[in-house]
């Protein structure tokens, strides 16, 4: 009785075992193929779209960025922006300054006296309204472009920018083109920052290569006028600080508008990595408020399944590392890393930094717990801090 009892337990231990590494392994090798055909897509897109130029006259165009003490980056975004292709009389560049503390509005004022630029504009946020979200609203009221494009107060661009954002415009006859952003980056931190932004980047051009649109970028967009007037009436992130760029394209997304992405080389933008933990973990808890509290439940939905999949992913690798040794833990590394390193390559051709393999390989498990914290403390906490203010979410 004892020794049937004992086989008993160890039999349905060993089924517990194998149900987990037929449920986890299948899963596993689904992730894989799923990044080989986004990888195939994802570079014929860019092949595609080099061979791209403009079809018809070019239209008239807004570049509306909100601006909070950005005194120390400010001059180079307006020298960017002054050194554009497009012909000046298209386009006009709005700053709404979010009631900046430094010497913001005195660099933009000297620039613009030195050059006599009459398409750069300043204005003011009201009194009564605070956040980037509101400056932008601001902007958007004032813009008389066909188009608009959205960047952010520390971010560099190539002169072909906005010429290659409404290249890509009128080749998809597109309502909302997004755009790749990369950081900057010389320390290992920012080395890491820099490797899981352009993930994002290549998750946010692969949802829309499948036309599942999920996400995008602030500091790259551009939207026709007359669809995000219609956009505007569907939203409904109005009590929320951030998310000017996701809320848009989902609001786009349920009314069926075409959404597209940029590959052509010039169309990417630059931007700083944080600076230290609490301005990185203050931006992801920004970042994970738009997903707890505005969108749907399918993009919910889509939020719980990437932290089940790392949690997934932890634990089978702990278990491989008990049952099986040390080989085949470092062999499912090495599959995972190989396949993202393939995955994000597109995203950086012709840059001045490529993804190498160890660097991926060495992020494996930090990256998974780092996923797995911020799903957990985003359900934990309700505030954040941003441009020295407090949010709630």
């Amino acid at each position: 009785m004892i020794f049937s009892t004992g086989s008993a337990l160890i039999a349905a231990r060993m089924a517990i075992v194998f149900i987990f590494f037929a449920f986890s392994g299948s899963f596993f090798v689904i992730y894989l193929l799923a990044l080989l055909i986004l990888t195939i897509k994802n570079t014929d897109q860019y092949k595609v779209q080099q061979n791209w130029s403009f079809k018809s006259e070019r239209p008239s165009i807004s570049i509306v960025i909100a601006i909070r003490n950005e005194e120390k980056n400010l001059e180079l975004l307006l020298n960017g922006l002054k050194n554009q292709n497009y012909p000046a009389d298209k386009f006009e560049v709005i700053l709404i300054n979010d009631h900046s503390t430094d010497e913001s509005e005195l660099v933009f004022m000297n620039f613009k006296n030195e050059n006599q630029f009459d398409h750069f504009k300043w204005l003011n946020a009201d009194n009564e309204t605070f956040g980037k979200k509101k400056a932008i609203e601001k902007g958007i009221t004032e813009a008389s472009g066909q188009f608009l494009l959205f960047t952010d107060g520390d971010c560099l661009m190539s002169e072909t920018w906005i010429s290659n954002m409404l290249v890509c415009q009128q080749n998809t006859t597109a309502s909302m083109v997004c755009g790749p952003v990369l950081l900057t980056h010389h320390s290992w931190l920012e080395r890491y920052q820099a490797i899981e932004f352009s993930s994002l980047i290549a998750v946010a051009a692969s949802s829309i290569a499948m036309k599942k649109p999920t996400l995008c970028n602030a500091a790259n967009f551009l939207v026709e006028a007359k669809a995000l007037k219609e956009a505007q009436a569907l939203r409904n992130d109005e009590n929320l600080a951030g998310g000017d760029d996701v809320f848009l394209l989902h609001s786009l997304k349920k009314s069926g508008k075409t959404i597209a992405f940029c590959r052509l080389e010039g169309a990417e933008i630059e931007t700083l990595p944080l600076a230290n933990w609490d301005e990185f973990k203050a931006q992801r808890l920004r970042w994970a408020s738009k997903w707890r509290s505005g969108l749907s439940g399918s993009n919910k939905g889509l939020a719980l399944g990437v932290w089940l999949f790392h949690f997934l992913f932890i634990l089978s690798l702990w278990v491989v590392l008990l049952k099986f040794g040390l080989n085949p833990f470092l062999l499912i590394l090495g599959l995972k890393a190989v396949a993202e390193t393939f995955f994000l390559k597109p995203f950086n051709l012709d840059k001045s930094y490529q993804n190498s393999i160890v660097e991926i390989w060495l992020m494996q498990i930090p990256y998974s717990l780092y996923v797995l914290y911020f799903g957990l403390i985003v359900f934990l906490s309700d505030t954040y801090q941003w441009k020295g203010r407090n949010y709630t979410y």
